[in-house]
C-alpha cells in the first residue's frame, strides 16, 4: 500500500508497504478521504509542539471496513465509517472520570505516537470507529472531526442562549465554531480574520459582524460598538500572541475566553490582567464520543454546510503539491481533501 510519511519538517516521503494486518478488536480500514487540518500544517512545519518526524500524518478521515479482527463483533467489511482519533489508556484520573480525550497517556493518529490516514490502509481500535449514516459523503465524513472540535469547544465553554460571542479566526474550526455557537443559541457571532475572502465565507455562515484587525483596531472597534463589558465570551481559533493578547484586552471581567487554536509557539502573556480581571482562560483540546456523535448528526441533518469548506482535492501522490498550497497561501483555500483511494 502506498503511505505519505513525514520524514523531516517540508518533506514527505511517498513510500510502499505492507498492508497492516487487524489485531484482537481492531478493524482494518481502507481510507477514503483524508482532510488537511491546521495541526498538520504545523507539524508539516516542524512547529507542532507535540509532533515530530517521522510520523503518518492525518486525523480526519473517513473509509470503509476492509478486515475485522478476532472479537470485533459490531462492523463487518463494507461499513461505511469515521474515526475518532484519540487513542487513551482508560486508566488514568481523566479517563476514569470522563476526560479520556485529555488522556495522561494520550495517542492521537496521526499526531502523536501513531501514524495516520494519509495511507491506504489504517489499523485502528474497534471502539474509536462509528459506522456513516447514509447520505454522507465520504467528503462531508472528512469534516466530522473538526466539526467534533467545534462542538466540543462550544460546549465546554458554557456558552449560554442570548450570549455575545467573539471568534478571532475564520479558518475551518473559527468557522465551524461560528455556526455550532450560532445554533446553541448565540445572539450575536462577530469573527475576526485577516483574508477577506474567509470574512466573505463567514458571513455567507451567519456571521454578524465580520472584522479584519489589520484593516481596524479590533480592540477599540469593540468597545466603541458593543462597550467594555459587551463580548460575554470568546473563542481564540488561532493561538498566538496577538490573539491572545486582543482576547484579554477586549475580555469584560470575569470572561471566558476558549483557547481552541493550537498555538505554534510560545505565548507571553499579560497575567496581571488575567489575575486582576479574574479571566478565565481554558483549553479546548479535542473531544470525546458525544462530541463526535453530535458532529455527525449535525452533518447528516444539514444543519452545518459541510461540503462548503472544501476547496481543493488532491491525491495521495500529489499529497505534498497539497501541503505546499497550503503553506503558500498564494490561493482562496479553507478545507483540502486528499482522495487516498478511489
Amino acid at each position: 500500500m502506498l503511505q505519505a510519511k513525514l520524514v523531516a519538517p517540508e518533506k514527505i516521503s511517498l513510500e510502499n508497504v505492507e498492508i497492516p494486518t487487524p489485531g484482537e478488536n481492531e478493524v482494518l480500514v481502507k481510507v477514503k478521504v483524508c482532510g488537511i487540518c491546521g495541526s498538520d500544517i504545523h507539524s508539516y512545519k516542524g512547529k507542532h509542539p507535540f509532533v515530530h518526524p517521522p510520523i503518518v500524518l492525518g486525523h480526519e478521515f473517513s473509509g470503509v471496513i476492509h478486515r475485522v479482527g478476532d472479537g470485533v463483533k459490531n462492523f463487518s467489511p463494507g461499513d461505511r465509517v469515521v474515526v475518532e482519533p484519540n487513542i487513551v489508556c482508560g486508566k488514568c484520573y481523566n479517563c476514569l472520570h470522563g476526560r479520556y480525550n485529555i488522556c495522561t497517556n494520550l495517542k492521537v493518529i496521526g499526531c502523536v505516537g501513531y501514524d495516520g490516514a494519509f495511507s491506504e490502509y489504517i489499523v485502528v481500535p474497534e471502539n474509536k470507529v462509528l459506522k456513516l449514516p447514509d447520505g454522507i459523503s465520504f467528503d462531508d465524513a472528512a469534516l466530522v472531526e473538526p466539526l467534533a472540535v467545534a462542538v466540543h469547544a462550544v460546549r465546554k465553554s458554557g456558552q449560554k442562549i442570548g450570549d455575545r460571542v467573539l471568534i478571532l479566526g475564520a479558518g475551518t474550526i473559527g468557522l465551524l465554531t461560528l455556526q455550532v455557537a450560532n445554533l446553541a443559541g448565540a445572539r450575536e457571532v462577530i469573527i475576526t480574520d485577516l483574508l477577506s475572502y474567509r470574512l466573505e465565507k463567514a458571513k455567507n455562515l451567519g456571521a454578524d459582524k465580520v472584522i479584519n484587525p489589520e484593516l481596524e483596531d479590533l480592540v477599540e472597534l469593540i468597545h466603541k460598538e458593543y462597550g467594555k463589558e459587551g463580548i460575554d465570551l470568546i473563542y481564540d481559533c488561532v493561538g498566538v500572541d496577538k490573539t491572545i493578547s486582543q482576547a484579554i484586552q477586549i475580555a469584560r471581567k470575569g470572561t471566558r475566553i476558549m483557547v481552541v487554536g493550537v498555538p505554534e509557539e510560545k505565548i507571553k502573556i499579560d497575567l496581571s490582567l488575567i489575575q486582576d480581571r479574574e479571566l478565565e482562560i481554558i483549553g479546548s483540546l479535542m473531544y470525546i464520543r458525544e462530541d463526535f456523535i453530535e458532529a455527525i448528526d449535525l452533518v447528516q441533518k444539514e444543519k452545518i454546510k459541510a461540503d462548503s469548506f472544501v476547496t481543493h482535492h488532491f491525491k495521495l501522490k500529489d499529497i505534498e503539491k497539497a501541503f505546499r498550497l497550503v503553506t503558500e497561501g498564494k490561493e482562496k483555500i479553507l478545507k483540502v481533501l486528499i482522495q487516498v483511494t478511489d
